[in-house]
């Protein structure tokens, strides 16, 4: 490999071609990079980042290099000496653009300390030892459902859905209407691990509960949006616990620049939008429903944030040139900079970055050179660059993932 340049580097990423993404003229991924969709092929999520199942490439002078064999080269030019010293040798997030145009399935991912023994107990469903904290960020907009609703919420939910209070069982129900703030998380725990554990053992009884839900909620002239989602839903997953859970989750409607912070053990699902979506390097996923995958009851409902009620939402300052979304984990930070044709902006460099052009054209200057990149390019900025000036010739957006101090 070469002698190392202190200068920006172009990435080429992968696409990933999920069921759930999106296809045609409304493919986000393909019309964000400048091409044209292939027919009825769905356009998922982009990858950037050293992740084996789709590692992206660094143009060199001497042609395309692997970025994780880029980083073991040059660690400390390109990631920082402090994040040497915290993370060793190797890129500690992911970085991506997700296109859903369906839901994704209801899923959670396991603590650090519970993600190296799975990964232990089961390599083949946990293929690595890492957590997974993510942020999800909307560049238009995101319909996710997200942690659990709030309990008084739970409960008019139950009295609202008497087929889903008779699945999970009076008794239960009752002792969660009739229990104290210090306890209804642990009854909660009971009642909503008794619903998961029942959809698993009694898929007959389910598909009945199922189908006098969906037959009731058909009748009604006017749906929530929950109902609404359910009655999508039905029709593709058919038998599929996920359809109950559907009621017991926040929705959330985020709008562009809003995010929201997925911590270890709580329930989501994105159910439609373009975001874009950083997380430590792992691909740990235990699954609750919608979804023919492999589906881990006992582990779902040991792993799973049982606390009730709204979940934080990021809000950016639209005002802000470099507004930063801060999360509370060590593996990364995300910035978005928001930049007006002609501004000139000053950039220090404390670790590396992965940055994409959402919109616009910009050049980047350091070292005595500029580079220009437009919208659908991703550019390694190494942390040895430390300083850049970055002009907008357009009116530009560009999310830069980075790992924090």
């Amino acid at each position: 490999m070469d002698a190392f340049k202190i200068k920006p580097y172009r990435l080429i990423n992968k696409i990933q071609h999920y069921a759930w993404g999106t296809k045609n003229d409304r493919a986000f991924i393909a019309q964000l990079l400048g091409l044209q969709p292939q027919p009825d092929l769905p356009y998922a999520e982009l990858w950037m980042g050293t992740h084996p199942n789709a590692p992206s490439e660094v143009e060199t002078a001497r042609g395309r290099v692997p970025l994780n064999a880029f980083i073991q080269a040059f660690p400390r030019e390109i990631l920082g000496e402090r994040v040497v010293k915290q993370f060793g040798a190797r890129l500690p997030f992911l970085f991506k653009v997700l296109s859903a145009a369906e839901a994704l399935s209801i899923q959670a991912h396991p603590n650090k300390e519970q993600a190296v023994a799975l990964h232990r107990r089961d390599p083949q469903h946990y293929p690595d030892d890492n957590h997974k904290p993510e942020i999800a960020i909307a560049l238009d907009h995101l319909t996710a459902l997200v942690g659990f609703c709030s309990a008084q919420e739970i409960t008019d939910m139950l009295i609202a859905y008497p087929e889903i209070a008779d699945f999970v069982g009076q008794n239960l129900v009752r002792e969660f209407e009739q229990s104290s703030a210090d306890k209804r998380p642990s009854v909660f725990k009971r009642l909503f691990s008794a619903l998961i554990k029942k959809g698993a053992d009694n898929i007959r009884e389910l598909e009945t509960v199922l189908m006098r839900l969906q037959k009731r909620l058909q009748e009604k002239k006017v749906r929530n949006e929950k109902e609404v989602l359910f009655l999508q839903l039905r029709q593709k997953y058919h038998t599929d616990i996920g359809l109950l859970v559907i009621f017991f989750l926040n929705l959330l409607r985020l709008n562009k620049g809003q995010g929201v912070f997925l911590k270890a053990g709580l329930p989501h699902a994105y159910v439609s939008g373009n975001i874009v979506e950083c997380m430590a390097n792992s691909d740990n996923v235990v699954r609750a429903g919608l979804t023919p995958k492999f589906k881990d009851v006992k582990t779902l409902t040991d792993i799973l944030d049982y606390h009730l009620g709204p979940v934080h939402i990021y809000k950016a300052n639209e005002q802000s040139q470099a507004f930063v979304y801060r999360v509370p984990v060590p593996e990364f930070a995300i910035r978005r900079l928001k930049l007006s044709e002609g501004l000139l902006l000053q950039h220090r460099l404390t670790s590396i970055e992965i940055c994409i052009i959402i919109k616009g054209e910009v050049t980047v200057a350091c070292e005595g050179q500029a580079l220009t990149f437009k919208q659908g390019d991703s550019v390694l900025f190494p942390a040895a660059l430390q300083h850049l000036v970055i002009n907008a010739l357009t009116p530009a957006e560009i999310f830069c993932a980075f790992i924090p101090e």
